[in-house]
């Protein structure tokens, strides 16, 4: 057996990533990995033992339009599930912590609302400041009292399922939307593994909720689409109602703050981390 693999490393703007998205959905069975850049830019990394393959992957690629940076090459077989359980670490978040499987039990549980998320594919794990920011800021508001058991809540790009596993956990009931089938599925999964009820994971994005209100909306999306979406996110947002939106860095915040402004939202209370920010009304 060829002790070697192929390695197609992606580099997407942030117009051409869900494009890329597409693709790899197709075409990446196996899945990827895949990492917000501070740029805005989007890094990912497919990994193949069939060569063919990654040339039809490359293609596929190449022929997108927007920028695209494609580099192959070829590195040595590893233990990869040995490589990613040193890699998937507890993250504490607030009163969460984000853990894998295999780490259920270990010391950050105790104490705090586990979240088990079986990593796969591209989607969060926790380990993204925007995750943490978004867990934090929800953290923060269940103990002002903020938010309470029984109230409902919208995860709008849910991914994973993390945020809405999160609000369950908390004693709240809603929907996570994602406009990514992989994501809905794998929501899903975690959905179940958590044993939380009172979590609808719904593909689509907006819309798919449209004419309903939450007491909570939180969208961990990118600066475009949430400057993109800001009416419709604002509709859906109950009376009184908390909003929390992340996926942004700093240096997006003012014009992504202007776009609710202009919706008739009063100035955001911000958390920073490192580069991220997220933004709260509340």
């Amino acid at each position: 057996m060829d002790n070697t693999l192929v390695r197609l490393d992606i580099l997407a703007s942030e117009e051409a990533a869900e494009d890329v998205v597409g693709v790899l959905a197709m075409l990446a069975e196996d899945g990827w990995e895949e990492d917000d850049l501070p740029t805005g830019e989007t890094r990912f990394r497919v990994h193949s033992e069939d060569s063919a393959f990654a040339e039809r992957l490359e293609g596929a690629l190449r022929s997108l339009p927007g920028d695209v940076q494609i580099e192959r090459s070829a590195i040595a077989r590893q233990d990869w599930t040995s490589t990613w359980r040193q890699f998937f670490t507890p993250v504490v978040c607030g009163d969460f912590v984000v853990l894998p499987p295999w780490l259920s039990h270990c010391e950050e549980a105790r104490g705090r609302k586990p979240i088990v998320i079986e990593p796969k594919s591209a989607f969060g794990t926790g380990h993204h400041a925007t995750t943490a920011l978004c867990l934090g800021a929800i953290s923060s508001l269940l103990e002002q009292g903020r938010l309470r058991a029984g109230q409902s809540f919208l995860d709008l790009g849910t991914g994973s399922g993390v945020l809405g596993i999160g609000c369950c956990l908390s004693g709240l009931r809603g929907v996570g939307t994602d406009i990514d089938a992989l994501a809905v599925e794998n929501a899903r999964e975690n959905a179940a593994l958590n044993h939380v009820s009172g979590l609808e994971i719904l593909p689509g994005s907006t819309e798919a909720v449209r004419g309903r209100t939450f007491d909570l909306v939180v969208a961990n999306i990118l600066a475009q689409p949430l400057m993109a979406l800001a009416a419709d996110i604002v509709a859906l947002r109950g009376e009184h109602g908390a909003l929390v939106l992340s996926g942004l860095l700093e240096i997006q915040a003012d014009g992504v703050e202007a776009a609710y402004a202009a919706q008739g939202m009063p100035p955001a209370r911000r958390l920073v981390n490192g580069e991220w920010c997220a933004l709260v009304w509340a």
